[in-house]
């Protein structure tokens, strides 16, 4: 970023903190936290268009240069959505030891990705997931039109679910719509990516991880220190906290926090369902369209290298963080157990998220005293409600919605760009129009932008209107790991290190591996089958992933096997294959 840019956003930093702060000094703390949280946009408004371009080179990859340093925020900003920040600490704090496959899962296959997948993709040179897939398989376009299908199943339900984030939490701290917090976000997005492609996203996500991070750290370490639990620091000094939380757990007839495989996951139940969850999203991590997406824009394979690390560090910030944040939610919700309920109501936090539906009480025994199956909570409390649970001052609320909503929109920037260069390069440039021009190129691909951007806002709104479909697209953000396990996964690992992978094989495991994940996914998850039984357990459609990713990789292999594997190849495929794995 050029200097005078730097100047620009500092001055508008300034500006804005005064204007925060001449407002709350009037004591109209509401004005005060909508101009806030509206500030926040207009800082990566602004970065966009300090970035804006008509390279395509810039639109596509960003022009292959950003550095390590960067990249990583940036990689950790487009991995980290609304559900990470929001989300994942609330999961934590309901499932207790049973939502580990989250952690375990992406934080293994997001290590698997940066540093034994990442360098082959950049040194591929191609620009996109599809793009790699048509060249491994001997640039048969069959080949890509399919991956761009898959591209766009897993990447739409990405964009929509962050687009309902982002209309929630504009909705709970502004007092607008839901509705129209989603087209507003929606319309975010589009000055983003409109302005520069991926060379204005990636500066925009480097912003936002800073300032999503600083927000989710700055509520986590107050209460953390009004909780006592600095000996010598959160992380390390929980202990104490949590045998608390469980001998209370026990003694209300509860199954601890920690006690493993007591609770359902992804829709099925016990330890082979737990570990296959697990497995599931590492290798749908793997296949991420929009994770790979990032390893194109730095300068080169050590790039990609250090800047993979730089990510791992960075998303490393928040995940071990989560699990703390739950204890502290966890044994805030506990302390109310065994109180009279008329006290409980009265309790500063109880009455602020009460009306909001996202905390119920309920006198199920009638005598009086809340028991824990009589309080029940929304995940999205534990972090969004921090700052109530621990009785910290107004803005603390407003500096982690500023951060929810930086987290939601930098990975709906990164989500509508895969698909916007998907629709442009793979589909309009390589079929419909090969010899566009550079300047026209990027315009089919700014309206690209806007028809996706509407399309998904819709969707959203659609998801926010009606529980029904909200059901059904919480499901499907899910099961967007199941399809790229399904899809991508094994033609990433196969292409890059096996040189038998063949044209044929690479179609036949794509849409074998789809074609045994999507009728479980759909009689499971929406028409009510019973899920399979294995040892006990029940495969949950999360779950269901590992198995269609072993199709694939079956099906490949003995497809490429019986069409003569490696002679089948070209020899430029053969090559390509033994470049991609020749140090630099």
């Amino acid at each position: 970023m050029e200097f005078g840019g730097k100047n620009a956003i500092i001055a508008f930093l300034m500006i804005y903190f005064a204007i925060v702060a001449g407002v709350a000094l009037t004591g109209n703390t509401f004005t005060a936290s909508a101009i806030a949280v509206f500030g926040s946009l207009f800082i990566y408004v602004i970065v966009a268009l300090l970035m804006r371009t008509q390279a395509t080179k810039d639109f596509y990859v960003a022009g292959r240069s950003i550095g390590s340093l960067p990249i990583g925020s940036s990689i950790a900003s487009n991995w980290m959505s609304g559900a990470s920040f929001v989300s994942m600490a609330g999961a934590i704090a309901v499932l207790g030891y049973d939502s580990m496959p989250y952690i375990i899962g992406w934080t293994l296959g997001y290590c698997i990705a940066a540093f034994m997948i990442a360098p082959f993709i950049r040194k591929s040179n191609t620009y996109t997931v599809p793009e790699f897939v048509e060249t491994r398989a001997s640039n048969w376009s069959i080949a890509r039109v399919i991956a761009v299908v898959m591209l766009f199943i897993v990447s739409f339900t990405y964009l929509v679910a962050q687009l309902v984030a982002t209309g929630v939490i504009i909705g709970r701290f502004l007092g607008m719509p839901a509705v129209v917090g989603a087209f507003l976000g929606s319309a975010i997005v589009i000055l983003f990516a409109g302005t520069g492609g991926w060379r204005s996203v990636v500066w925009v996500q480097v912003t936002q991880y800073w300032i999503l991070i600083t927000a989710y750290w700055i509520a986590f370490l107050t209460a953390a220190y009004i909780a006592g639990i600095f000996k010598p620091w959160p992380h390390f000094g929980y202990g104490d906290l949590l045998n608390q939380l469980e001998a209370n757990e026990i003694a209300h007839g509860l199954n601890a926090f920690t006690e493993p495989f007591t609770k359902a996951f992804g829709g099925g139940t016990g330890q082979i369902n737990w570990i296959f969850s697990a497995i599931c999203l590492m290798l749908g991590t793997v296949g991420l369209p929009h994770v790979l997406s990032q390893f194109y824009l730095v300068r080169n394979v050590r790039t990609a290298r250090y800047g993979v690390g730089w990510g791992l560090t960075f998303i490393a910030l928040l995940y071990l963080t989560a699990p703390v944040y739950a204890i502290l939610a966890r044994y805030a919700f506990s302390s109310a157990w065994g109180m009279p309920i008329d006290q409980v109501k009265q309790l500063g936090w109880v009455q602020k998220w009460l009306p909001t539906g996202l905390i119920h009480i309920t006198d199920l025994n009638k005598d009086g005293i809340l028991q824990p199956v009589e309080l029940s909570f929304h995940k999205d409390i534990v972090v969004v409600g921090m700052p109530d649970m621990f009785g910290l001052p107004w803005f603390f609320a407003t500096i982690v919605a500023i951060g929810g909503l930086a987290a939601a929109l930098s990975t709906a920037n990164g989500l509508l760009m895969v698909m916007t260069v998907g629709a442009t390069r793979d589909i309009y440039k390589r079929f419909i129009n090969p010899n566009v021009s550079e300047r026209r190129e990027i315009w089919v691909g700014r309206v690209m932008l806007v028809v996706l951007a509407v399309i998904s806002g819709l969707a959203g709104a659609r998801a926010l209107q009606d529980p029904t479909f909200s059901k059904y697209v919480a499901l499907l953000v899910g099961w967007a790991f199941v399809f790229a396990t399904a899809s991508f996964t094994p033609v990433i690992i196969l292409g890059i290190f096996w040189k038998g992978l063949n044209r044929y094989g690479i179609v036949a495991g794509m849409v074998a591996g789809m074609g045994i994940a999507l009728p479980y996914v759909l009689g499971v998850g929406l028409f009510g089958l019973e899920p399979i039984t294995i040892f006990g357990g029940k495969i949950g459609t999360l779950a269901w992933g590992i198995i269609a990713f072993f199709a694939n990789l079956i099906v490949s292999v003995i497809v490429s096997l019986a069409t003569n594997a490696e002679k089948a190849n070209p020899p430029e495929t053969i090559q390509f294959v033994e470049e991609l794995k020749t140090p630099e």
